[in-house]
């Protein structure tokens, strides 16, 4: 059931049944009344001086604008009788929390998207405030969307600062112990430390180690990252595997230092490089190649991972993990659709030979299903080529059957 309300002259329809409810207000999906594909949202606010003031400035910086990931108010009016109406976006996915279980590149990707867009909310002097698994949504192409933005920060002196301090469980050790309750940028940094820690361990960092409240913050109060006290259990993601830069800067997140607490922009080239550094293990254990990596951090078997030169990046397309395998001189690399991480195997697991020889791959198609390759804008029928390692910064694009994928050296 529908019904139609006016948002500063824009008709909207909407489900009279709440979509949720919040400690700031409740939320219903709407549609634009001439466009009913166009899905939106409209947050109904208590009204206040501040709160219209701090709705009228998040619209008039138009954030969705910005990037389309950012479901943040376009639109706001003071209904009056206590009052406020926001409409936004929708965004598509869940939390983290309800997402479908994800290999480690691919989370390592949602962590990258999400604090590229931290950092370019940061360019545009918005800290959001309450960053917590709720307001992220993550499609299911990993996709990552912000929302709620109700507890913004911002360096402008002439907006009222927010009302509310964030969640509990995402609360900085100063929040906790109330020193400093007041939210402020480096409280966001270290919530944005514990959602980054649950992406890819798929928990709360003190889950198995503490359920009272007295114990949760005295374990998010050490200074370090939780995850160095818990026991893990067999299923679990071993730390080692993000690599010692990733596991520094979570022990940074976590530190009473508040100063000491990585920015996004950090974030953001160690997760790069750690992408670049991510390998699959014949066991099926996805890591964190570094200097000082001697063994697999899942099943403790030897690795030596080649260095400066002898690499070959392979991306599952449009949104699949990246990992790397090593190139020999004369030794063929088989590709097939069974046999990279995340993909069926119900399917060929002999579709592309790669022939490492004297600087140069010969790729070329086997098996029974065609095989593309991107040239030039336009889609071949693969038989085989020559590509010059040197040369193969640029990604190669090739299709196996319905599977697309890109090529990129490490050299």
């Amino acid at each position: 059931m529908t019904k139609r309300i006016d948002v500063s002259g824009v008709p909207v329809l909407v489900d009279s049944a709440p979509l949720g409810r919040g400690g700031q207000g409740e939320v219903h999906l709407a549609h634009l009344k001439d466009a009913p594909d166009k899905k939106l949202v409209l947050k109904k606010l208590r009204s206040s001086s501040s709160a219209l003031a701090r709705t009228q400035y998040l619209c008039q910086r138009n954030l969705a604008s910005v990037s389309p990931a950012f479901a943040a108010p376009i639109i706001c009016e003071d209904k009056g009788k206590g009052e406020i109406l926001q409409l936004m976006p929708f965004a598509e996915g869940v939390d983290i929390e309800d997402d479908v279980p994800r290999s480690l590149p691919q989370n390592l990707e949602i962590c990258l998207e999400f604090v590229s867009l931290i950092q370019l909310l940061e360019e545009n002097g918005i800290f959001h405030g309450d960053i917590a698994p709720s307001n992220i949504r993550i499609a299911p192409d990993g996709r990552v969307s912000i929302i709620d933005f109700d507890g913004f920060l911002t360096n402008d002196p002439g907006v009222p600062p927010p009302d509310t301090i964030g969640q509990r469980p995402m609360l900085a050790p100063e929040q906790r112990n109330k020193t400093c309750e007041r939210p402020t940028r480096e409280s966001g940094l270290f919530a944005l430390g514990v959602f980054l820690s649950m992406v890819p361990t798929g928990h709360y960092p003190t889950e198995g180690l503490a359920e009272e409240p007295a114990d949760v913050d005295h374990f998010m109060s050490q200074g370090h990252w939780p995850e160095h006290d818990r026991i893990p259990a067999p299923e679990d993601l071993p730390i080692a595997a993000l690599g010692q830069e990733l596991i520094d800067l979570f022990d940074r997140a976590f530190s009473l230092d508040p100063m000491a607490r990585p920015g996004p922009d950090e974030w953001r080239r160690a997760l790069i490089q750690a992408l670049r550094n991510c390998w699959v293990h014949d066991c099926g254990q996805a890591f964190v190649a570094d200097a000082a990596t001697k063994t697999c951090p899942g099943c403790g078997a030897a690795v030596t991972i080649p260095r400066a030169k002898g690499q070959l990046k392979i991306q599952l397309l449009p949104n699949g993990p990246r990992y790397g395998v090593e190139l020999k001189d004369r030794i063929p690399i088989i590709l097939g659709r069974n046999t990279m991480p995340g993909l069926s195997h119900a399917v060929s697991g002999r579709h592309l030979e790669i022939l490492p020889f004297q600087g140069k791959l010969l790729v070329r198609h086997v098996g029974r299903h065609p095989t593309l390759i991107q040239q030039n804008g336009q889609w071949y029928r693969l038989q085989e080529v020559w590509l010059d390692q040197a040369t193969l910064s640029a990604p190669v694009e090739l299709k196996l059957a319905d599977q697309q994928l890109t090529l990129v050296s490490g050299a």
